[in-house]
């Protein structure tokens, strides 16, 4: 049916002087702008709860975009929302690194989410014959989840990580140095802010800079889950889609549950 209705809109644009070779191509072209694929908020929200070392069961809810959890759908019958929920798999740690336990398979090695991991030199030859390398650099501490809108250059990420409060905050403050820490209480849960005034955004660069970030402990498991908001100059341009942003963030941030396991 699909492409059906490709070949009749391409005979729309033949008969109009336009050939099915420059139809294809526009539609290329529009999707291969800057912008085109941001996502529109809906206000609905996918609820995900997982495991942390079968001592903690914490649940979020996220946008539609997913999160990296490779959990499972639970059944939405008679549920009363409209978002889908999913049990994402338990987390534990062995031998000095952290799992997604697998039940009868292999378990998947999820530290490049909650810790430091430095990647290997490499070596190679370019065209002239000349020995280069790629050096080494940090790839751990991935976004769990992860949203952006390229035009009003914003975006929103939450991470699970391995560190202290006063390690995070010391990472996120070198990283940030512009941004201002207080404490929060949510719903009786501590939290530590770090804020970017307006007049001290960045200038433009892709989708944001440092705007919000949210970080609270997940009892005394040594790890800590975060949610950040990104925002640049160019995000003052579009007041309604800020505005709308940030309500989603504190719903985000106000979705965090953390149960003890009995």
């Amino acid at each position: 049916m699909k492409r059906f209705m490709i070949a009749i809109l391409a005979l729309t644009y033949g008969l109009a002087g336009c050939g099915a070779k420059e139809f294809i191509q526009h539609n290329d072209d529009r999707y291969a702008r800057p912008g085109a694929m941001d996502s529109p908020l809906t206000g609905i929200y996918n609820t995900y709860q997982f495991g942390l070392l079968d001592r903690y069961r914490v649940t979020h809810q996220w946008t539609q975009s997913g999160c990296g959890y490779r959990g499972v759908e639970i059944s939405r019958a008679n549920s009363g929302t409209l978002g889908r929920s999913f049990a994402g798999r338990d987390i534990f740690e062995e031998n000095g690194k952290t799992w997604l336990r697998f039940e009868a398979t292999t378990p998947y090695d999820f530290d490049r989410y909650v810790r430091s991991v430095i990647s290997e030199e490499t070596f190679y030859t370019d065209a002239y014959g000349k020995r280069q390398s790629f050096p080494s650099k940090e790839i751990g501490f991935k976004v769990l989840c992860h949203e952006s809108w390229w035009t009003t250059s914003h975006s929103l990420s939450l991470r699970l990580h391995k560190l202290s409060m006063a390690e995070f905050e010391a990472m996120f403050s070198k990283r940030y140095p512009e941004g201002k820490w207080s404490s929060q209480v949510l719903s009786g849960r501590p939290w530590r802010v770090q804020e970017t005034s307006i007049e001290n955004l960045r200038p433009r660069r892709g989708v944001g800079g440092p705007y919000r970030t949210w970080v609270t402990a997940i009892g005394d498991t040594g790890y800590v889950i975060a949610l950040e908001m990104t925002a640049s100059q160019d995000s003052m341009k579009f007041p309604k889609a800020h505005a709308a942003i940030e309500e989603a963030y504190r719903h985000l941030i106000n979705s965090v549950k953390v149960e003890t396991v009995n």
